[in-house]
Formats: C-alpha cells, sequence, structure tokens
C-alpha cells in the first residue's frame, strides 16, 4: 500500500444513505485519503459545490434521487471527479450503463477490503497520470505549432500508456504507424493528418485499466466483449478535457464503428462515419490481422491479410479506403 501515500492524499467523497456501510468505508479509506461523507444526492451536489473532490464512491439505492441519476447529472456538468460505485443492487445493465458514464469502478457488497483500495488506488493513478499529462499539453500552447512539439507530445503521451499497458502501447504504435501510411496517400491538410495519426495511436486509451473497473465478486461481471464496447466513450471521456483536435477525439470514439451500421459504440453507418475514424478503423483491423490479437484466429501474413482488408470493403470498411490500404501496404 505504500504507493497509496507517495503523494498528497486525494479528497474522497462518500455518498451512502446506510450509517454501517457508510462508518466501514470511512474506516477503510480514513488511512490513506481525506474523506467527506454524506448521505444523499442533493447533499454530495452542495458538497461538490463547496469543495474540490477527486473521487466519490456512490451506493445506487439513495433516498430521493437514485445513484444512476446523480451520475448522468455529474456527467452534464463541468465538475471533473472520478466515481466508484459501491452497491448491493448490482445487475449487469446498470454495470454497463455505469462504465458507459466513465465510472472508475463497480463494486458489490459485500466487497473485499483489498478490492476496493485497488480499485480506488487505480482511479487515483490513472487521475494523477491524465493531471500530469494536461500540464504538460497546456505547456506547448499549441500541440502541433512545431514537429518537435509534436513528438514531444507523442513521447509523453507514450510515457504514460507504457506505465499502463505495454502491450496496448505497443498496439498504439503500430496502429499509428499505419494510419500515417495510409494518410500520406489522401490529400488532406498536415493538421488534418497529424491529428488522424494521433488519435490511431490513443485509440484504445479506453481501455486503460478497464477491466478493474468491474469487481463484481462472485455474481455475474460483465464479460471481456460487454467491456470492450465500452472502451470508446470511456477514451473520449478521458480527454475530452485535454487540448487535443477535435478529429481525434472523433478517432476514439468511433474507430469500432462499421461500414454496414453493425459497429459500436454508436451504430453509425456509411459516410455517417466520421472519416478520420473510417481511417483508423483499417489500420487498427489491419494490426489485429498480422498480430492475432482480440481473435481466436492466428495472425495472418501480409499478403493474406490484405486480401481480408479487400473482403472487408464495404462490411467493416470504407470500401476506398480499403483498396487503397491494400495497395500501399506491404
Amino acid at each position: 500500500m505504500d504507493s497509496l501515500t507517495t503523494t498528497s492524499p486525494a479528497t474522497i467523497l462518500i455518498v451512502e444513505d446506510e450509517e454501517g456501510p457508510r462508518e466501514s468505508l470511512k474506516m477503510v479509506l480514513s488511512p490513506y485519503y481525506n474523506l467527506y461523507a454524506v448521505n444523499t444526492a442533493e447533499m454530495a451536489h452542495q458538497l461538490l459545490s463547496e469543495h474540490h473532490i477527486d473521487l466519490i464512491t456512490l451506493d445506487l439505492k439513495l433516498p430521493g434521487k437514485q445513484g444512476l441519476a446523480f451520475l448522468h447529472e455529474l456527467r452534464q456538468s463541468d465538475k471533473d471527479v472520478d466515481v466508484v460505485i459501491i452497491t448491493g443492487t448490482a445487475t449487469l445493465e446498470s454495470a454497463i450503463e455505469a462504465i458507459h458514464h466513465g465510472v472508475a469502478g463497480y463494486i458489490q457488497k459485500p466487497f473485499e477490503v483489498c478490492d476496493l483500495l485497488a480499485v480506488i488506488q487505480k482511479a487515483i493513478e490513472r487521475r494523477r497520470y491524465l493531471a500530469v499529462l494536461r500540464h504538460s499539453l497546456t505547456a506547448f500552447g499549441s500541440l502541433w505549432s512545431t514537429e518537435s512539439d509534436r513528438e514531444a507530445t507523442i513521447h509523453k503521451l507514450a510515457t504514460v500508456l507504457e506505465a499502463q499497458n505495454p502491450q496496448l502501447a505497443q498496439h498504439a504504435k503500430r496502429v499509428e504507424e499505419y494510419a500515417a501510411i495510409l494518410v500520406e496517400h489522401l490529400h488532406l491538410a498536415r493538421s488534418l493528418r497529424e491529428a488522424i495519426t494521433l488519435g490511431a495511436f490513443l485509440h484504445d486509451v479506453g481501455k486503460i485499466g478497464l477491466q478493474e473497473r468491474v469487481a463484481l465478486g462472485s455474481s455475474n461481471p460483465p464479460n471481456q466483449d460487454e467491456l470492450v464496447k465500452c472502451h470508446p466513450v470511456i477514451g473520449e471521456r478521458m480527454l475530452q478535457t485535454l487540448p487535443f483536435p477535435p478529429e481525434t477525439l472523433m478517432v476514439i470514439r468511433h474507430h469500432h464503428e462499421r461500414y454496414d451500421g453493425t459497429g459500436f459504440p454508436d451504430g453509425l453507418a456509411g459516410e455517417t462515419i466520421p472519416y478520420p475514424a473510417r481511417i483508423v478503423s483499417v489500420a487498427n483491423i489491419f494490426d489485429n490481422l498480422v498480430t492475432g490479437q482480440h481473435s481466436s484466429q492466428p495472425p495472418l501474413s501480409v499478403p493474406d491479410a490484405r486480401e481480408r482488408i479487400r473482403r472487408d470493403a464495404g462490411r467493416a470498411l470504407d470500401p476506398t479506403l480499403a483498396e487503397l490500404f491494400a495497395r500501399v501496404i506491404g
């Protein structure tokens, strides 16, 4: 638990209507964090207006306004605060809805103290990484003012991603490289090309700590496929307050949309899918094919992956982009 105390303590707001669980949470968390505790959503709103809060532990079953309604209002506000759901009324549907709202964790009562501390610690670590990143990016003034600024930005992002998930960082770099090859053959402004390749690098940022966000104990946790479908929305929420070009955020949210409309998170189809996301979708699928990631199938050779890209044209992929990529890759 040393890493919990290596920097100044975070401030946590406990929102729990039952006195017993509320006091238990205070006892568990008080050695590591500054705490406030309230028993209604209305009191939580009032306290948030008066104090800086880093993280909220939120019960779903509250008197008056319910926990998910409070969470929805919180996400509509300008409050930059993480949320960990702690509930005795866990359901698969509420878990998925909460994750779509970008919660940092979802824990069912009764919980193991170590599980709770681990989820909260991960959330605080992610928050601090993003704070460092936000400070670094703001210091640039403009992400794209010079080539050296862009390279410094990518280096900082790579450091953060590598620290959180090395395998994800390697995949991100390959997808960025494939996307860069494709955009070089398109007649796009340099600023747009750079925004797209940055989005390619960050497309899976919402997967950081995704599995750790849900700790449902012996009940029925969401399976990996269900969790993965949340990561584009989570990634967009993580980065939308940072000074990124809008095309970068488009890529993060929409890189899993399919040309035939069967993708996620929004089920967009054809040219309603933002063009930057259609570009990165090609690069992402190609890397998954040649590495065998996210598939029960063995990795494909580059020629076989090229042909698969062609077959996916008009189904998963923009036909024009798929054909162009198949011609220029490898």
